[in-house]
């Protein structure tokens, strides 16, 4: 224990004596109300010196040490989690976060209880009991005495003075395109849907997390996007969201900070089941912004309803709640517990909440549907998210701060299960070695192994119900985590007996950075949580050999960056030029190897396929179309797709035949036919030789005729 924590029988006898004279005071002010907030410490004041000198000239003479300790009470007020926790900070000693759920004791007149989390050098506050007495008035002087005890070491009393009623404080920045209305504020009780004693008010995004001790300040200024050059029914892709989001987002700052954004727009390209994203991903930082889209399954009147603007209104809403709560890294309520296949909880023994009421909960995931979930829906968080909000390790919740989820239990997990269905993870390709730098994009494929039929999201594959581990062999593993997380609606998809689903999977990076990045041995398992139960994957193995040459092992320098995972995740990007000239410099010096074709295949569809790019004209923001580079096209196009079968190898069969289909369609829509029907042809034949299903290369030949019958749109 350091040394100013220690405590002689003589000073701890001078600290009771003031604690009793406090206590005296205490008796003497009148009833208190809500008492629940961050109080900061200060020194006990010396007996004997009632002017205060005594206190001022002995921390004058004391070592200069610098610590911080705050004490945040979670006891009364709205929804309390009766909970108490604290921060303890120290230069060259580190930062403790201790929490502990209490209960009120009369006759102490304190709240008790054990301290049972720690996060942080445990010698900070080595106790393992707390109990604390409110004090002073409501308007002035409050102060919340903190007494620890346990650990086998003496007692010892501390002081804490009351500073904010708010456990943290975030600022949140609305912005929304020409075609999509802000929809911050929801009048309460314009559904007759409802609980009967819910609140007759308008709430606000900021009332909502405001009220439950997480102030939130909108920025004053709105951006409206204009659409004009774009067409009224532009779709985003993720490329184009990630590219708005870094030029467009006035706070934006590539470090932590409490800030958010928050984009209102049309519909995503991915289609209208898609309501909402999160950005889980900025340069280092993460969790920093959101997207909703109100042309998509959230705006869709429910049938039969007798207020269905107010539904609609209503479910608006509640996505914008839930997309901010991702960026708070609070998860869905039936992941709490996070075990596996999805890692450990924050909180050991955290159980789901498949039926909780709250924004983090899908509505028509609990029993009943939407109809029970909003019958008794107040706008609150669970107790167990309440907890994360306020009382977390800072850096949890912090926006732009560390990502979630770091520890796994895949294999002992996958030994108890089976059942209805299968999932592997799988490369297409004669080996798994792979060379360096050479991205590693993976197959999903979930099939039914029984002899019925069984029912699943169509998009389960790619939700967040999936869970993706990587670890190097001598490297702790981490999980795969996508830089975009998706809410979609529930779309049934009934799986015949023998049939699968399939998905792509950039495997080498995502928001927890860059997995596979280094010569040696890795292994990867998936897991999927099913209605049926979670399903999880044999671990996949794969060898990244060392560089063959000294230029090749020096562009790991320049590739292996945050933001080049980004572009490379995304298929390219309008906005990072310096990420794109680094695609461009490894495609066109190192021509032999693997990963150019990847590298080449996103500098190709940008230049390829147009598309629209967000930019600021004075203090407006409007879309921009930017046009395809042919020449460039052209280049990185044989580089890319030159050697198909090589392509297929490196980028997978799903990956490539979107990509080449996308640029197929650009290219004939711009009147290329011949380049564009020789993609489509090179595909298909490459997909046969290489077994792909009949559908799939019926598909890919269908590529040149449909883009002839579908009118150019740029990507947006």
């Amino acid at each position: 224990m350091a040394a100013t924590d220690k405590r002689t029988a003589e000073q701890q006898a001078e600290q009771d004596e003031v604690m009793r004279h406090l206590d005296e005071e205490e008796a003497r002010t009148p009833p208190r109300a809500r008492r629940s907030g961050v109080y900061l410490r200060r020194p006990l004041p010396l007996p004997h010196a009632p002017d205060g000198q005594a206190q001022v000239e002995a921390e004058q003479a004391a070592p200069a040490i610098i610590e911080i300790e705050e004490l945040r009470v979670d006891v009364d007020g709205l929804a309390p989690t009766m909970t108490i926790s604290g921060t303890i900070f120290k230069l060259f000693t580190g930062r403790l976060t201790w929490i502990a759920r209490v209960t009120y004791d009369p006759a102490q007149q304190a709240y008790t209880g054990p301290i049972t989390y720690r996060d942080g050098p445990a010698s900070l506050l080595p106790h393992t009991q707390v109990a604390v007495r409110l004090q002073g008035a409501v308007l002035g002087g409050r102060t919340a005495r903190a007494r620890f005890t346990g650990g086998g070491i003496p007692a010892s009393t501390r002081l804490y003075v009351y500073r904010d009623s708010h456990f943290r404080t975030v600022g949140i920045e609305f912005d929304h395109s020409e075609d999509a209305a802000l929809v911050t504020s929801y009048p309460l009780h314009s559904h007759p849907n409802r609980p009967v004693d819910l609140p007759d008010l308008t709430l606000t995004v900021e009332q909502a997390y405001s009220r439950q001790g997480i102030r939130m300040n909108a920025v004053p200024a709105t951006s409206v996007i204009p659409i004009s050059e774009a067409m009224n029914d532009a779709l985003w892709s993720d490329l184009e969201m990630h590219d708005a989001m870094q030029r467009h987002w006035s706070k934006f700052a590539d470090m932590p900070q409490w800030q958010i954004w928050t984009l209102f727009a049309g519909r995503h390209e991915t289609g209208h089941g898609l309501g909402g994203i999160m950005f889980d991903d900025i340069g280092a930082a993460q969790r920093q912004g959101c997207a909703i889209f109100l042309k998509s399954f959230i705006s869709d009147p429910p049938p039969g309803d007798p207020d269905a603007l107010a539904a609609v209104h209503r479910m608006q809403f509640w996505t914008a709640l839930h997309e901010i709560g991702h960026t708070f890294n609070l998860a869905h309520s039936w992941q709490k517990s996070l075990g596996a296949p999805f890692g450990s909880p924050w909180l050991p023994g955290l159980a789901d909440e498949p039926e909780a009421r709250s924004p983090m909960n899908y509505p028509f995931l609990v029993s009943g549907g939407p109809q029970a979930f909003f019958s008794d829906f107040y706008y609150l968080f669970s107790e167990n998210e309440l907890v994360f909000l306020r009382h977390a390790p800072h850096r949890f919740v912090q926006h732009g701060n560390i990502p979630w989820f770091d520890h796994h239990g895949f294999e002992q997990a996958r030994s108890h299960t089976g059942g209805l269905l299968e999932l592997t993870l799988r490369v297409n390709r004669a080996t798994t070695r792979y060379e360096m730098l050479e991205p590693v994009t993976a197959e999903l494929k979930l099939k039914n192994v029984s002899a019925v039929p069984v029912v699943v999201d169509r998009e389960i594959l790619r939700s967040d119900r999936l869970g993706v581990v990587v670890g190097r062999e001598g490297r702790e593993a981490r999980q795969w985590i996508p830089y975009a997380q998706t809410c979609t609606a529930p779309q049934p998809h009934v799986l015949q007996p023998g049939e699968s689903l399939y998905a792509p999977l950039f495997l080498s990076a995502g928001r927890s950075g860059w997995l596979i990045d280094e010569p040696g041995t890795y292994l990867a398992y998936a897991a999927v949580r099913t209605d049926s139960g979670d399903v999880l994957s044999p671990p996949l193995a794969l060898r990244v050999n060392r560089p063959a040459s000294a230029e090749h092992e020096r562009a790991a320098d320049d590739l292996f960056t945050d933001k080049v995972g980004r572009v490379l995740a995304f298929g390219g990007s309008r906005v990072l030029d310096q990420e794109m000239d680094v695609l461009r410099e490894v495609a066109e010096s190192q021509p032999e190897r693997a990963v150019t074709r990847y590298a080449a295949a996103c500098v190709a569809r940008v230049a390829a396929v147009p598309g629209r790019v967000l930019e600021a004209v004075g203090d407006e923001r409007r879309f921009a179309v930017r046009s395809p580079q042919p020449d460039v096209a052209e280049r990185m196009l044989s580089l890319a797709y030159g050697d198909m079968n090589a392509a297929a190898e490196t980028m997978g069969h799903i990956h490539l035949a979107q990509e080449v289909t996308r640029v197929t369609k650009a290219l004939v829509q711009q009147g290329d036919d011949r380049q564009g029907s020789r993609l489509a042809d090179t595909l298909a034949d490459t997909l046969e030789q290489r077994a792909v299903l009949g559908s799939v290369v019926s598909a890919v030949r269908r590529t040149v005729s449909q883009a002839k019958q579908e009118p150019e749109k740029p990507e947006s």
